[in-house]
């Protein structure tokens, strides 16, 4: 839980660097700084695939493989602190930063797998929580450090601490089952590829992932622009780490809630959960987000924010067993998840150039030069939660279709 509270945690708080480095030289006014926040989330994510089936294929190696990836975050970031120019940066603190992220993340998911299945999707929800943890104190920090010493001593004291926290916490992650369990696992079953569920989950991940890190990266500025002060961009980062805290466990909790439904005692459906994550999140980014001109405003967007767009990162787990119950397929399953949320994640970085404007007018919706990146991001949220009508809808007609004809009242 350390490792995932301080490493993964480290790039959901780019904003604050994103919001120095475009006013302090050498990177003040680059249009492309949000592509190393991109980079810094988006190998996690696309790699996921091959990174589950190396996990897989090579699991009696996996407290290894920890190590290297563990290595790779820490020396991504300390190298980091001597980038002088754009493309160096990205490769450091970007691009080598998130593919230790990778390397680390999905062995722990392995075995999370392996200790957790009833509980699975709260177990996940609260290592997903932990990286809010870091939130909590992690702007204020960075935003103390930086407007005192600047970047580079900030990264190195960044790389200091992750080493210190997370380094001794390593040699206890381990798994449930032997090494000779995993050496005799079966061929690789893809299935589920014939699913049309698995279709609209995936379709509905990447829409949401689309909108996702919008707000997370650009309410710094959006709160600089309106003239609160980085103080309070970064304390709107703190509220909105807290939510997100609150909305992993809760979504993970009713995850794996059991009700009574047609008289059969199974899990809340996780479509249900998806639906609500992504239309109160749409809801209120057009809302709460494109109207808010105070600072009080803005915090009731990031609760609202974080508790439901936080939390669907948690239904994941139960995606997975929705589609299969088999323990063989449920990493290699996860794995396509988290690749098609990086592909709306790689959008972000050229579509935010293209749709962020600096001309600030607090008279106009999103106070006019945030208007584009309001209106796209509340779009994709709302677009996902009705890949999920459509779900229902098409569902429901096959099911009424199977009974020859006849009158079908079932729900969708």
């Amino acid at each position: 839980m350390a490792t995932e509270t301080d490493v993964p945690g480290f790039p959901l708080n780019y904003g604050v660097f994103q919001n120095y480095y475009s006013t302090h030289a050498p990177f003040a006014g680059n249009p492309n700084l949000s592509t190393v926040g991109t980079f810094g989330t988006a190998f996690y994510f696309l790699g996921a695939p091959i990174a589950c089936y190396l996990v897989r294929r090579y699991h009696r190696w996996q407290r290894e493989i920890i190590w290297t990836g563990w290595f790779m975050t820490m020396s991504g970031v300390a190298s980091a602190s001597w980038a002088q120019d754009f493309g160096s940066l990205v490769g450091t603190q970007g691009v080598l930063f998130g593919f230790g992220i990778l390397v680390v993340y999905y062995p722990i998911y392995t075995m999370l797998n392996e200790w957790f299945i009833e509980k699975r999707g709260l177990a996940l929800g609260i290592i997903c929580a932990s990286t809010g943890v870091t939130g909590l104190f992690f702007p204020f920090a960075l935003e103390v450090l930086l407007s005192k010493y600047g970047p580079p001593t900030t990264l190195r004291v960044c790389a200091i601490a992750f080493i210190l926290l997370t380094g001794p916490v390593l040699p206890m992650l381990k798994g449930r089952l032997p090494k000779s369990h995993h050496e005799e696992m079966p061929a690789l079953d893809y299935s589920f590829l014939r699913m049309p569920q698995f279709y609209f989950f995936a379709i509905a991940t990447l829409l949401q992932g689309m909108g996702f890190y919008f707000p997370n990266i650009y309410l710094p500025s959006y709160a600089s622009s309106l003239g609160l002060g980085n103080t309070l961009g970064a304390l709107l980062l703190v509220v909105y780490s807290f939510a997100q805290v609150l909305g992993q466990i809760g979504f993970g909790y009713f995850s794996d809630l059991r009700v009574n439904r047609f008289g059969i005692n199974e899990r809340l459906p996780v479509s249900i959960l998806v639906f609500i994550s992504t239309l109160v999140s749409g809801i209120a980014i057009l809302t709460m987000w494109g109207l808010a001109t105070t600072f009080p405003l803005l915090v009731v967007f990031v609760i609202f924010y974080g508790i439901f767009a936080g939390g669907f990162v948690v239904t994941w787990a139960r995606m997975t067993t929705t589609i299969s119950e088999s323990p063989s397929l449920a990493l290699t399953i996860f794995a396509y998840f988290p690749c098609v949320r990086g592909v709306g994640n790689v959008i972000i970085g050229p579509v935010s150039s293209a749709i962020f404007s600096p001309n600030i007018s607090v008279d106009e919706y999103a106070i006019g030069g945030f208007r584009g990146i309001v209106l796209y991001s509340g779009i994709c949220m709302l677009a996902s939660a009705t890949t999920m009508v459509i779900w229902w809808t098409a569902s429901g007609l096959v099911r009424c279709m199977r009974r020859k004809g006849e009158f079908c009242g079932c729900p969708a």
